[in-house]
């Protein structure tokens, strides 16, 4: 899931027009008929999706700070299983905070 995660955060970060490398790809797939292999994603965890789309959903809610992004905070990740009656376990939670961790990674190691 780590190594499925980085690869589209890195895919999505826009460049300085706003535009992100998956953007930049999809249309030369369309000019080419044929996928670059930077766009070709790896093995997908099928199995641990549910921790994935519990990721996207936080995600999407994440505050943000002068900095930017900030990290999904456990009080965040608690709220979430109330709200939705989705539970994880330990296991997940660690994986979920892991997936974060690669985010914030990612986006902080993105040139300026």
């Amino acid at each position: 899931m780590l190594i499925y995660a980085e690869w589209d955060f890195k895919l999505s970060l826009p460049d300085k027009n706003g535009v992100s490398e998956r953007e930049h790809l999809e249309q030369v797939e369309k000019q080419i008929g044929k996928t670059p292999v930077p766009l070709q994603s790896p093995d997908y965890p099928h199995l641990i999706d549910h921790v994935w789309q519990a990721f996207l959903a936080l995600h999407r809610t994440r505050a943000s700070g002068v900095a930017g992004p900030t990290p999904i905070k456990y009080s965040d990740i608690s709220l979430w299983q109330t709200l939705t009656g989705n539970q994880l376990s330990i296991w997940e939670v660690e994986l979920l905070t892991k997936i974060d961790s690669k985010y914030m990674r990612v986006i902080n190691d993105r040139p300026s």
